[in-house]
């Protein structure tokens, strides 16, 4: 353990830390999308029975995959676009199983891209360091195209953009190199999102906690041990092992042990290599704030959302909050609500759900 846990240490990198163990990043060979990895049980990725599944060749050179839904209804959509960034680890699919059918029965057309890297979109042959500059251009691209993908051409309003994780660096980083693009978003929901900072202040934090977090959280993510330990990628991603409870009965958190097998088929497919972390950590959002705090896009925000999840393993409360204020809200208005890192999954997935359709509905 004790090995693991200086190899954490030497993680942290520079002042600025990087984007550890969140910002861990994706490349895998090309696969049938649909097919389970021989790590997972039988079930097989969810299947695109309600949604539509494109594979669209975008200006930026990536041939992403994009899973959309529109509502049910075939009048004019009176709701703005839901478009969904997912973190590491994760796929577009991670947004079709809870918050895909919910926002949809509530008129919302919704989009999710995988990112660059993931098993739904290739990166290239050979490649095994993925550049941030890489999902920003490719986000411009599909924030463009948007029209487009979800089928509304001039008749769209302004899209609000809901990311969650990893997905949280590449909005902040897309928006600090272009700051006018806030202003064409209809809202923001930065949901779990590593901090404008990146995961090097995280990972002290927990280093001065918890030797054993700090231990779980290095062979989670840098030695990949999520991948087939089913009680620590319930640890990290779902709220906690499984528990037995007083009358015998037991707390799983909503996700079975099928359920674990199933998501860590995907989170194998998609965490077969890394982001550039030397190429990120030179330029992470917080490094271009305007006073140390606040982004430089601040003055053209639409409004906002910067939600955290109180039992969430991977990003801290003092995470969370350093990305309220970076988006210029203040510390006491981040919301927190009972849910673990993935709040879209899980037994609990409705309490962000629901958070989320309520700003929706007041603010935007």
């Amino acid at each position: 353990m004790l090995r693991e846990v200086l190899f954490l240490v030497a993680c942290v990198g520079t002042s600025n830390g990087f984007c550890f163990p969140d910002g861990w990043y994706i490349q895998c060979n090309r696969r049938p999308l649909y097919m389970a990895s021989s790590s997972s049980s039988s079930s097989s990725w969810p299947t695109p029975d309600t949604y539509q599944e494109q594979n669209i060749q975008l200006e930026s050179g990536a041939n992403m995959q994009i899973l959309s839904l529109r509502p049910e209804t075939q009048e004019v959509v009176n709701q703005p676009p839901i478009l969904f960034l997912h973190g590491s680890f994760h796929g577009a699919w991670c947004w079709t199983e809870r918050f895909f059918p919910y926002f949809s029965s509530r008129g919302f057309p919704l989009v999710a891209p995988s990112w660059r890297g993931t098993g739904g979109t290739y990166a290239g042959k050979g490649v095994k360091k993925v550049k941030i500059a890489d999902h920003v251009a490719d986000l411009k691209c599909v924030l463009d195209r948007l029209p487009e993908i979800i089928g509304l051409n001039d008749s769209m309003k302004p899209p609000i953009v809901v990311a969650h994780s990893f997905g949280g660096v590449a909005l902040m980083k897309l928006l600090v190199e272009d700051p006018k693009r806030a202003s064409q978003l209809g809202g923001i929901c930065m949901m779990c999102s590593v901090p404008p900072s990146g995961n090097g202040k995280l990972t002290m934090r927990y280093l001065q906690r918890s030797l054993v977090d700090s231990y779980r959280i290095t062979a989670g993510f840098a030695m990949k041990k999520c991948l087939t330990n089913e009680d620590l990628c319930r640890q990290l991603f779902f709220g906690g092992p499984k528990v037995t409870l007083s009358d015998g009965s037991i707390e799983n958190f909503g996700i079975t042990d099928a359920d674990v097998r199933r998501y860590q088929g995907y989170f194998t497919r998609d965490s077969e290599a890394t982001i550039d972390l030397i190429d990120l950590a030179k330029q992470l959002p917080s490094s271009y704030s305007l006073d140390g705090v606040r982004a430089p896009f601040c003055d053209q925000l639409p409004p906002c959302l910067v939600l955290g999840g109180t039992d969430d393993f991977i990003v801290d409360r003092e995470g969370v909050e350093e990305t309220a204020r970076y988006f210029n809200i203040p510390t006491e208005g981040a919301v927190f609500v009972d849910s673990p890192h993935d709040v879209m999954l899980g037994a609990k997935w409705e309490n962000a759900a629901k958070v989320l359709e309520n700003w929706l509905n007041v603010s935007c």
